[in-house]
C-alpha cells in the first residue's frame, strides 16, 4: 500500500516540479526582456557582447571546431587563421544577440521595432501574393531571421502565417519558443511532421510560412544538392509546396549592422519549381536554386551565417 502511494505521489511531484519553474522560467524571462527592452541601446549592446564572450569561453570547444571545421572546408587558405577566429567570434555574438533580442523584442511597440528595418525588393514577394494568392517564404540562420516572425507578418496580414521550428522537447523552453514565434499572429508549426500541416494551411489558400532551409537532413529527407561547391542535403518541402500548389518560394535574408541596430531585409526574385512529368527533376531544379540563393548570402558576409551547424555531415562522414 505505502509503495502504490509512493508511486501516486511522484509523478504528482515532477508534474508539480516542472509547472513551478516552468512559470519561474516564463517570470524571469518575462522580466528581464522589459528590462533589455527600457534599456538604452549601448547597455543592451554590452550584454550581447557579454553574452557572446561567455559561451565563447564556456563552450566545451565542439561548436568552435564544428565552425572551424566549416570554415576550413568551405574556404580553405583563402581565408587566414585570424579572419576564421573572428568569423567564429562574431557566431557566438550573434547568437547571443538573437537570443537576447527574442527575449526583448515583445516588449518593443511595433511602431518602434519597424523602424530598425529598411525593406529592399519587396515587390518580389508582393507580386506573388497578388498572383497566387500564397507564397513560400524561405531563408537561413542568417543575421537575425526570427525577425521572420517579429518583422515580417504585420505586413501581411491578409494571409494565413506559419513559422516552422524545431522543439527541444522541454516543456517550458517550447512555450517560450511558441510565444515568441506566434506573439504577432503566426502559427507556430513543429518541424517534425509538418508536411501534412502546410498541405492543409496551402489548400485553404492566402498561405504564406516561413521556412529556415539551411541545415542538414537525412538523406532519407532531404534531397542531394551542391551547396558552397560541395555535396549537402536539403529539404524539398518548399520546392514540394510550390510545384503542388503552383506558388513562388521567395528567399529573403535579414542581415544586421555591426552594432545590431539596424536592419536589411532584402527579398529576392521568386523561384518556381517546374511542372513537368518529371517531378523528382522538378523539385531538384528548385531545390538547388533555393541551395544557390542561400549560399550568395552566406558568401557576401560570412560573419552574419550560423557557422556552428554541422551543415555537411551526411556526404562527408569524416569531416566533424
Amino acid at each position: 500500500m505505502a509503495q502504490h502511494r509512493k508511486d501516486t505521489i511522484t509523478p504528482k511531484l515532477k508534474k508539480l516540479a516542472t509547472y513551478s519553474s516552468g512559470r519561474f522560467l516564463s517570470g524571469f524571462v518575462s522580466f528581464f526582456g522589459w528590462v533589455l527592452a527600457i534599456v538604452p541601446h549601448c547597455v543592451f549592446l554590452v550584454f550581447v557582447k557579454s553574452l557572446g564572450l561567455l559561451m565563447y569561453q564556456l563552450d566545451n570547444k565542439n561548436r568552435y571546431n564544428d565552425a572551424k571545421t566549416n570554415l576550413d572546408f568551405i574556404y580553405g587558405d583563402t581565408l587566414t587563421p585570424e579572419q576564421k577566429k573572428e568569423i567564429i567570434k562574431r557566431c557566438y555574438q550573434n547568437f547571443a544577440f538573437v537570443i537576447l533580442e527574442s527575449i526583448r523584442v515583445t516588449n518593443i511597440p511595433y511602431h518602434k521595432h519597424q523602424k530598425r528595418f529598411e525593406v529592399i525588393d519587396e515587390h518580389y514577394l508582393l507580386e506573388c501574393l497578388d498572383s497566387k494568392g500564397s507564397a513560400v517564404l524561405i531563408s537561413g540562420h542568417f543575421g537575425y531571421w526570427e525577425a521572420m516572425a517579429t518583422f515580417l507578418p504585420p505586413r501581411y496580414r491578409k494571409c494565413q502565417m506559419a513559422s516552422l521550428g524545431r522543439l527541444t522537447g522541454i516543456d517550458s523552453v517550447d512555450s517560450l519558443i511558441i510565444s515568441r514565434r506566434e506573439f504577432q499572429g503566426v502559427k507556430f508549426i513543429n518541424k517534425a511532421g509538418a508536411f501534412k500541416h502546410l498541405l492543409r494551411l496551402y489548400s485553404g489558400g492566402n498561405a504564406l510560412a516561413g521556412i529556415l532551409t539551411d541545415q542538414s537532413m537525412n538523406k532519407s529527407e532531404g534531397i542531394e544538392v551542391e551547396f558552397m561547391g560541395k555535396k549537402a542535403t536539403h529539404t524539398p518541402i518548399a520546392s514540394i509546396l510550390s510545384r503542388r500548389f503552383g506558388v513562388g518560394i521567395v528567399p529573403v535574408f535579414i542581415d544586421f549592422d555591426e552594432s545590431y541596430s539596424k536592419f536589411v531585409v532584402r527579398f529576392f526574385p521568386a523561384i518556381f519549381a517546374p511542372h513537368t512529368q518529371d517531378s523528382s527533376a522538378d523539385i531538384l531544379q528548385a531545390t538547388q536554386a533555393q541551395a544557390n540563393i542561400t549560399a550568395h548570402a552566406i558568401q557576401t558576409n560570412p560573419k552574419s551565417w550560423f557557422w556552428f551547424h554541422r551543415r555537411w555531415k551526411e556526404f562527408y562522414t569524416d569531416l566533424y
